[in-house]
């Protein structure tokens, strides 16, 4: 349901057709879409926010969704599903010579409660007795959104589906989210708010910086944490679990195949400074080592980097013929953009740690193909109809595509109802959590699900 609609307007030089060019070509509104059709994915920013604020508060509002309509040098109307889920208008006015731009943002409860968060106006929920309260720690902006699309709507999903069932321990569930707008204090202060609310367990799709952060925040308390997307790992602890895939899973799956498949061995890495791609790093470089290849160079950036151009230099400098990224979300899409349009696609392969369907998709068919993933979840390869359908119907509008780090998500939170009954003892839910996730095979402890390989080809994920 509608709360309200918010208008926000720009002017620019020249008639409404050049604005409209100025927008389809990325030039307008830091509008992403590789080709402005209907039915695109698209990231498009609102002219908002205050700049004058530190951290994320000050940062503009960036949505993503898809293109719905289009009418050329007129209008272009966006649906969007991040941060909140509503309709963007975009129309084109002839102003005084130049062109008056003006934005209709729709905007729900949902997305009244996200302005407020960011804004640091959210204060914790009141207690409730009757619900059993779960978090979700999620990306619902910043750089990491792009990989969190679809995790908000697979757990809303995943919850209805509990409490149609009974609930947990006859008690309905009840799914309260935080974003930590990629952001380590203010995934902090997102997990402590959740806490505060009621939430004993919250489930965290975020990067592993959020997650240690988190972590620290919540030490001494009764919360289990859980890290339901791929990570490097860490120390045990009774408190924490780390479900996904581990890179050194995904480099045994891919590296060796790539190599083989081109004959190549000299690899360049690019990831970012901190622990997962310094994880993700060492663990290439024992397999590559196995395999008789060589690292010829490394770039480390911070994430929310912008350009690549520098990077994309260095790779060529080196002389590496593949290429292994460890980028998180909206880097991974600049980064592959700027190695096709640089033409270092064409004279290299890359390996992607965190491509998934979602990031394919902003990244567009054509700078993609050829990028090779590793996940033990695929949406077209896995063979899961049940839940894409069910996912599909409880989403009005376009989908985003469901993808491993969405679909772990929709799995823990089902673990964790069917974990819990005849217990509150976090660590015995954890543990009872670790025997549900994980494939058990007779007379053997509990193992990870295999590891997939995909291609993107023609703006799909192709079993490799």
């Amino acid at each position: 349901m509608v709360a309200f609609s918010v208008t926000a307007q720009i002017t620019t030089a020249g008639p409404p057709a050049a604005a409209f060019t100025a927008l389809a070509q990325g030039r307008l509104l830091d509008l992403e879409c590789e080709r402005l059709v209907p039915g695109a994915a698209v990231s498009v920013a609102l002219p908002v926010g205050d700049a004058s604020a530190q951290g994320p508060a000050g940062s503009p509002i960036t949505l993503l969704g898809y293109v719905g309509a289009i009418k050329p040098d007129r209008s272009v109307h966006i649906v969007h599903h991040q941060p909140w889920r509503g309709r963007l208008t975009i129309r084109f006015y002839p102003d005084d010579g130049g062109t008056r731009v003006v934005l209709e943002s729709s905007i729900d409860h949902d997305g009244v409660n996200w302005l407020a968060q960011k804004r640091g106006y959210a204060p914790p929920e009141l207690p409730a007795n009757d619900r059993h309260r779960i978090g979700l720690l999620v990306s619902k902006s910043g750089s990491a959104a792009v990989f969190a699309q679809a995790t908000e709507s697979v757990a809303a999903l995943a919850v209805a589906e509990i409490n149609a069932d009974g609930g947990i321990g006859g008690t309905p569930t009840e799914l309260l989210v935080g974003d930590d707008s990629s952001d380590v204090v203010t995934g902090a202060a997102a997990a402590l708010r959740l806490m505060r609310s009621g939430c004993r367990t919250i489930f965290a799709c975020v990067t592993s910086a959020t997650f240690n952060a988190a972590a620290a925040a919540l030490r001494g308390t009764d919360v289990l944490l859980i890290h339901t997307v791929l990570n490097e790992g860490g120390r045990p602890d009774p408190r924490l679990l780390r479900l996904g895939e581990r890179p050194l899973e995904q480099v045994r799956a891919g590296i060796p195949a790539l190599m083989m498949e081109t004959g190549s061995r000299n690899w360049f890495f690019v990831g970012h400074r901190y622990s997962w791609s310094y994880g993700a790093h060492w663990a290439a470089r024992r397999v590559i080592a196995e395999c008789g290849g060589s690292v010829a160079g490394d770039s480390y950036l911070p994430m929310g980097s912008t350009d690549f151009s520098a990077t994309v230099e260095a790779i060529e400098r080196s002389g590496a013929d593949l290429i292994l990224s460890s980028l998180v979300g909206h880097d991974e899409v600049l980064f592959e953009r700027s190695c096709a349009q640089q033409g270092l696609r064409s004279r290299t392969r890359t390996f992607a740690l965190v491509f998934d369907e979602a990031t394919q998709q902003l990244i567009g068919s054509s700078h993609a193909d050829g990028v090779w993933a590793a996940f033990g979840y695929f949406q077209d390869l896995s063979g899961d109809e049940g839940l894409r359908n069910r996912y599909r119907a409880s989403v009005v509008g376009p989908a985003p595509p469901l993808s491993s780090l969405s679909q772990t998500t929709y799995a823990a939170i089902w673990a964790y109802a069917r974990a819990t009954p005849g217990t509150d003892d976090r660590s015995a839910i954890r543990d009872r959590m670790i025997t549900n996730m994980f494939v058990r095979k007779e007379d053997s402890p509990p193992v990870r699900r295999p590891i997939l390989l995909a291609e993107s080809r023609g703006g799909l994920l192709r079993a490799l």
